[in-house]
């Protein structure tokens, strides 16, 4: 672990997004309040209005290729919430994940059968999270791109012909929308407008592992955090839509889960609490954090890990240097 992985920032989001570099990050996750009550923390006025103040700010912040998770439990303000989104950001909703805690493999399954057999609730035990999934729909570049450069949709679409020579509606599916353009087909797409595959699909590697239902067990309370997230859970949210080294952000960072993350999948991370209690546990614990497999003999001493340090609301920079590469 070094320095140049994580950069943890104390302060408010809303605030603290503005130092943040447009268009720098590949995945925006975060874990936002709930707004039912959990801590002093979790209760907020004009609640709707707030997160999507905080949502457009991160949109900001995405590549053109980037992915955006926000985790959520209550139905009611979800559905507010993205008719919100839908009305006031670019962002495209793609899926609603359902974090199950309650299967078959889970540790917590005896734990977790305990609260079926409750017969008051006269309703089924919310066992479960949501995650919102969205992209941007960049394929309006395409079009605009091509009738600025003077391009028409013929010249672009004779470069791929049918088996028998004839000309297909490839392109026109793909400028409207209709089909995602492959690697292949965007190499005449490139030639004549000069955007490329990164420019307009955004990342995603397929590793068939999952659907739209994760099975995942509950992040052990740890002291500092009522609401923690699962590392492996994020894990997967990493290795589905970055690759090493690209720079993840959360500004609702709690006790740090997405840095653990970032640390085992060798990502970047920018990570701002406002509580300077968290922080100061993100600090501690990040600084001590050994990545799984990597001490072979168990009498080995854990390798030493830079300093992982806390920018506050002091000498704070006018923008912040996205975090160098090794």
């Amino acid at each position: 672990m070094n320095t140049s992985q994580i950069q943890l920032i104390n302060g408010d989001a809303f605030e603290k997004l503005d130092d943040v570099l447009d268009k720098s990050v590949q995945t925006v996750c975060i874990d936002p309040p709930y707004n039912i009550g959990k801590d002093t923390w979790d209760n907020i006025d004009n609640y709707i209005e707030w997160l999507v103040s905080i949502i457009k700010k991160l949109e900001t912040k995405l590549k053109d290729n980037g992915s955006f998770f926000i985790f959520h439990n209550d139905m009611e303000q979800i559905s507010e919430l993205m008719c919100s989104i839908k009305k006031n950001t670019k962002l495209v909703f793609k899926q609603m994940i359902v974090w199950n805690k309650r299967f078959d493999s889970s540790k917590k399954k005896g734990f977790m059968d305990g609260f079926v057999v409750k017969n008051e609730l006269h309703n089924w035990n919310k066992m479960a999270e949501y995650i919102l999934f969205y992209t941007f729909d960049n394929y309006s570049k395409i079009a605009e791109i091509r009738k600025s450069k003077k391009v028409s949709q013929l010249t672009i679409s004779q470069e791929i012909k049918s088996k028998t020579g004839g000309l297909t509606g490839w392109f026109s599916n793909i400028e409207t929308g209709k089909n995602h353009p492959t690697r292949e087909t965007m190499i005449p797409i490139t030639k004549h407008l000069g955007i490329t595959y990164e420019d307009i699909v955004p990342k995603y590697r397929n590793l068939k592992t999952h659907h739209s239902v994760w099975n995942y067990d509950m992040a052990p309370r740890n002291g500092a955090h009522l609401t923690p997230k699962p590392v492996d859970l994020l894990e997967n949210i990493i290795n589905h839509t970055t690759d090493e080294n690209d720079i993840l952000l959360d500004c609702f960072a709690g006790s740090g889960s997405l840095g653990m993350a970032c640390l085992n999948t060798n990502r970047k991370c920018i990570l701002i609490e406002k509580e300077e209690k968290y922080c100061d546990y993100i600090q501690k614990t990040l600084n001590s954090y050994v990545k799984p497999n990597t001490i072979t003999n168990p009498d080995d001493p854990a390798p030493p890990a830079k300093e992982v340090k806390k920018t506050t609301n002091k000498k704070q920079p006018k923008k912040l240097l996205i975090i160098e590469d090794d």
